[in-house]
């Protein structure tokens, strides 16, 4: 059996790690933005059943980006 691990990582891994996670809600954020714009043009054109398509499953992007974010608190 092996031993697990005691020693704590370095700081240069826990800030790679960090910045990898912002980049990622960023990205998220990025799209979700692009989204949003979207429904928002659709719904100035009268088009309100492509803005609920284009709502379609922002719930869960949005919370994986809240799940991100909460690996940093």
């Amino acid at each position: 059996m092996t031993e697990p691990n005691r020693n704590p990582q370095p700081p240069d891994l826990d800030d790679a790690l960090r910045r990898l996670v912002l980049a990622r809600a960023s990205a998220i954020n990025g799209k979700l933005l692009a989204r949003l714009s979207t429904v928002s043009d659709d719904l100035d054109a009268g088009g309100h059943r492509a803005a609920i398509g284009g709502l379609d499953g922002i719930e869960r992007e949005i919370a994986t980006m809240r799940s991100f974010l909460l690996l940093l608190s």
